[in-house]
């Protein structure tokens, strides 16, 4: 792959929503943070933030060598703020989030829409999230794939990507 410099490569900015923004789409931010290029940064919000991160999630990102630094519950009006930089990106996890986001956000950023199921009682320990950052993994690594290719940052003419499950 080539690199441009990064003062002449577009700043791609990729928004991951999940109900409450304690675990999906935090794990999701990190893992996007620890494989994109840089000139892409994530950010993560919910409809309806928790009052704090899930341990058992911020405690997995940290032991598995992401890091959990700035991970936080934010609520998604906070980037729809005219100040803002614009989001280009925006990944929704599960089809209810979805339909209950609204699209107010400023510019055109695309939507996208990832499957998950809602947590059982055992999948709320670290098994669980451990499970989660390794079904999440593929769905980010064919996200970062096809940004790159987007912008023609790469000379081996990647194709754009599919999406695992689709």
């Amino acid at each position: 792959m080539t690199y441009q410099p990064l003062n002449k490569r577009p700043l791609h900015n990729v928004l991951f929503v999940c109900e409450d923004n304690a675990r999906y789409s935090l794990i999701a931010e990190a893992l996007f943070r620890d494989g994109a290029i840089s000139g892409m940064r994530s950010f993560s919000a919910g409809l309806r933030p928790a009052d704090a991160a899930d341990p058992f999630t911020l405690s997995a990102l940290a032991l598995s060598g992401l890091g959990a630094d700035g991970l936080w519950p934010k609520h998604w009006d906070g980037f729809c703020l005219p100040n803002m930089r614009l989001i280009d990106t925006i990944v929704i996890f599960g089809e209810d989030t979805a339909v209950r986001l609204p699209r107010v956000f400023p510019g055109r950023p695309r939507y996208l829409v990832w499957p998950m199921n809602k947590l059982s009682d055992n999948q709320k320990l670290h098994q669980g999230v451990w499970r989660d950052i390794q079904r999440i993994r593929p769905f980010i690594s064919c996200l970062i794939d096809e940004l790159i290719a987007r912008q023609g940052e790469s000379s081996i003419g990647l194709a754009p990507a599919v999406f695992p499950g689709e």
